[in-house]
């Protein structure tokens, strides 16, 4: 099938029409789409699916089904084992024996994933989304070969070992391409998809979701304009195909007469090579839609008509699927990375997102610190990781955020509440695993002594913060020393915060290992030194150099162990500098193309930030430290703070924004200008470490990626590590929003998207907020190797554990 450039895709060659006197035949796959908040409240929305589920295994069982013909029988496919579960939360011992029922006639079928994530996750909570299915499974020995996947544009690469380890054969892919496209240039390609390991799963890239809906298939009322496949919808009229606000009621076959046969006609002259295709529907034409039985009549009624010609069955998965491998048995194999076009929502919401990789990497964290789980149980761990789940579940807000109803406010806020849900349940079992760690109570007299842990499997050199509080100022003016268990002095700088202090010590420790420091006050008898402020325009260590400028601000970065400059030279932005931009009355949706729409995309101004101030704020024994303020529209406030230590190779940086809200679509950008000699991006993926354009399926999205702890680019003399804490979403070379880009060199600078609107539904359309992102970047000749720069992004992610007796 055609379909237009950029996630429209391309014309699809090398294909010959079957014999025309072979019948086609539609399998048409009943489910719900779980969107969770997208058409009502999330707890609504979760009783809707406990309903459906109880519907539907009435209606597989029901006594009508003796009396349809087998293609004709009702059938429904369990989208996501998350509704099943609402099912079974208050399912008593008659309505669990109706759903095994259901499951055991072959009408009702189980499928492995729980709902339809972001990118969230990393590979371990991925793996653990699957056990809840596999599970129940197992148990009540239902089928599981199936996986079913809908509106997302795009899977980790990480999913498909998990999924083969489970016996799971076959991933359906129903992408809803607004905003976003199909790899591979187009749908209705079968193929194999490899992982790194070699282990394979087979997928259906299928049309979008609800087709059976709009081809008339499934009754009740049904959109009579556009369907969604442009080799359908380029042969209608205009004022036919734009269809906004027409419906039309199905009662019987003639809306599907209408649509079946142009469909099939439009199939064949392009020259599609398999005369049976899989449609998906719902009992009614919505995301969360309740089942129904009434396409068992309209396809009854269809095949005693044109039977002969086109043949349409009701199926699951499996069967589909089963066919497919009967009647295609060379699917091509394609090998890599599947970046989802929709992972620009992860910027959409910037706060909720730095506060659920908080709560990811802490759960890692007490995981490493509790390996034997005698603290954090098991069940404990999995509660947590449900929890995790619940956040990176696709579905950010309601289908109209352009309104400030209560409803639209309702949705969102509960939406932020998952993630603080999160965060706070596991925040309370570290808190547990620190206690175990020797953590002692709040109490006056507390004894100034400290236990520095490594947590990581390797050895570690790191920023160790050493708290005190606010009472304890006494104990600040009086001067103190900070020793270890050996009583060697290590260098200390305080950095007042809220409420208390930091005591910043460099460590390096063995494997796991752990280090006894205290505060010894010999004499009492002055204050503690203060890191005066200093403004002096760069810095050296022994791993780079870096200078400032009055334009730029940050404007050189050299590698120390090889002389190497690693910024772009020029009056471009500098290191951390922000960027925004901006289209001015931009029309979302136009840029979006529902339903495939051909689309138009408002031009957009860009924005480099003004620096207007820089000051040096520290200057002590661990870190010296500047900040340097910038003027950008879309900000109230951007400082970035730039911290240098001595003995340590990470550059930290903080971007502080206080972003103001904007109607127009616009993207917020902190500028990495890296010009790394012969350097290639790597990215830290939950599928592994992937280079952009080359470890990912052709025709993906290249416009931007999700990464977990960051990126490395590495380059034949020297590399850089770059780690990003709390904003996941990156653009590379330049700015690339609406872009729609299906090919990339992995090369040029790195900007990390803070903040955009740029949707027109589920995300919110005007963004104002005050957060704080946090990046370290490393430097030197060791990071052009790719494996070992990554590990560094890896290990500077997670700091080094202090707890105090």
């Amino acid at each position: 099938m055609d379909f237009t450039a950029a996630g429209r895709g391309r014309s699809v060659k090398h294909m010959t029409p079957s014999h025309p006197a072979e019948p086609w035949t539609l399998f048409v796959v009943q489910h719900s789409h779980i969107d969770i908040g997208f058409t009502d409240r999330q707890e609504a929305i979760a009783g809707c699916h406990r309903d459906f589920i109880a519907q539907a295994a009435a209606l597989a069982t029901a006594p009508a089904q003796a009396q349809r013909p087998e293609a004709a029988r009702f059938k429904f496919t369990c989208e996501g084992f998350w509704a099943v579960e609402q099912y079974l939360r208050r399912a008593g011992r008659a309505e669990q024996q109706l759903l095994h029922d259901a499951f055991a006639s072959g009408c009702l079928e189980l499928t492995a994933c729980r709902f339809h994530l972001s990118e969230l996750l990393d590979a371990g909570h991925l793996r653990d989304s699957l056990a809840p299915a596999r599970a129940f499974a197992r148990e009540h020995g239902v089928p599981l070969d199936c996986a079913m996947s809908c509106d997302i544009n795009g899977l980790p690469w990480a999913l498909i070992d998990p999924l083969a380890e489970n016996g799971v054969r076959y991933l359906s892919i129903n992408l809803n391409a607004h905003h976003g496209g199909y790899p591979l240039g187009g749908p209705l390609q079968p193929f194999w998809w490899e992982s790194p390991a070699g282990r394979r799963v087979l997928v259906w890239n299928g049309l979008a979701y609800h087709r059976a809906n709009f081809l008339g298939l499934m009754g009740g009322t049904v959109p009579d304009g556009r369907i969604g496949i442009p080799a359908v919808d380029r042969h209608r009229p205009d004022a036919e195909i734009e269809g906004v606000g027409r419906e039309e009621e199905v009662r019987d076959i003639s809306f599907a007469e209408r649509r079946i046969f142009e469909l099939v006609r439009s199939l064949e002259q392009a020259g599609h090579p398999r005369r049976f295709l899989l449609v998906t529907g719902s009992g009614i034409c919505t995301d969360n839609s309740p089942p129904g039985d009434a396409y068992c009549r309209l396809i009854t009624a269809w095949n005693a008509k044109h039977g002969d010609r086109i043949g349409i069955r009701t199926a699951t998965l499996r069967e589909f699927f089963t066919h497919l491998e009967a009647h295609a048995p060379d699917c091509p194999v394609h090998r890599g990375d599947w970046p989802d076009w929709w992972s620009d929502g992860l910027a959409s919401a910037p706060r909720d997102v730095l506060i659920f990789r908080h709560a990811q990497r802490t759960k890692r964290l007490l995981e490493r610190l509790d390996p034997g789980a005698k603290i954090v149980s098991p069940d404990e761990r999995a509660a947590l990781g449900a929890s995790l789940g619940l956040y990176a579940e696709h579905t950010f807000g309601h289908s109209e955020t352009f309104s400030g109803s209560l409803l639209t406010q309702q949705v969102f806020a509960r939406k932020s509440m998952l993630a603080a849900q999160a965060d706070e349940a596991v925040g309370g079992a570290f808190d547990r695993v620190r206690t175990a760690l020797g953590e002692g109570q709040v109490r006056p007299g507390r004894p100034f002594r400290y236990t520095v842990v490594n947590p990581h499997p390797a050895p570690h050199t790191g920023v160790a913060s050493l708290p005190l509080d606010w009472w304890e100022s006494t104990a600040v003016q009086a001067g103190f020393t900070v020793r270890d268990g050996s009583g060697n002095v290590l260098p200390h700088q305080l950095e007042k915060i809220a409420r208390g202090w930091w005591v910043h010590v460099v460590a390096t420790l063995p494997a796991a290992g752990r280090l006894e420091l205290e505060l010894d006050f010999p004499a009492r008898s002055g204050p503690a030194p203060r890191a005066a402020a200093s403004d002096e325009a760069g810095f050296s260590n022994a791993h780079y150099h870096l200078a400032f400028d009055t334009q730029r601000g940050l404007a050189s970065l050299r590698d120390a162990t090889t002389g190497t400059e690693l910024l772009e030279a020029g009056s471009g932005p500098g290191l951390g500098a922000p960027v925004w931009q901006h289209f001015p009355g931009g029309d979302r949706s136009a840029a979006g193309g529902y339903l495939m729409a051909p689309r138009t995309i408002p031009p957009s101004v860009i924005h480099p930030g003004r620096l207007v101030a820089r000051r040096g704020t520290a200057d002590g024994p661990v870190y010296r430290e500047w900040e340097l303020d910038y003027a950008v529209p879309g900000t109230h406030r951007y400082t970035l703070q730039v911290r240098c230590h001595h003995a340590w190779p990470q550059l930290a940086l903080t971007a502080k924004v206080h972003k103001v809200a904007t109607r127009d679509p616009e993207g917020l950008y902190v500028c990495f200008p890296f010009a790394v000699p012969g350097g290639t991006w790597h990215l830290d993926r939950a599928g592994g470490v992937v280079r952009p354009g080359l470890d990912q399926l052709p025709g993906s999205c290249c416009d931007y990626y999700a990464v977990l702890d960051g990126a490395a680019c590495c380059g034949t003399i020297t590399g850089v590590a770059w780690t990003t804490l709390d904003a996941p979403l990156v653009q590379l070379g330049r700015l690339r929003l609406w872009d729609y880009g299906t090919t990339i060199e992995p090369q040029g600078p790195l900007y990390s998207w803070v903040a955009n609107n740029k949707w027109e539904c589920n995300y919110p359309v005007h963004l104002a907020d005050h957060c704080e992102f946090r990046y370290l970047v490393g430097a030197g000749g060791d990071r052009r190797d790719p494996s070992r720069a990554i590990a560094e992004v890896k290990l500077a992610a997670v700091p080094l554990v202090v707890v105090r007796h």
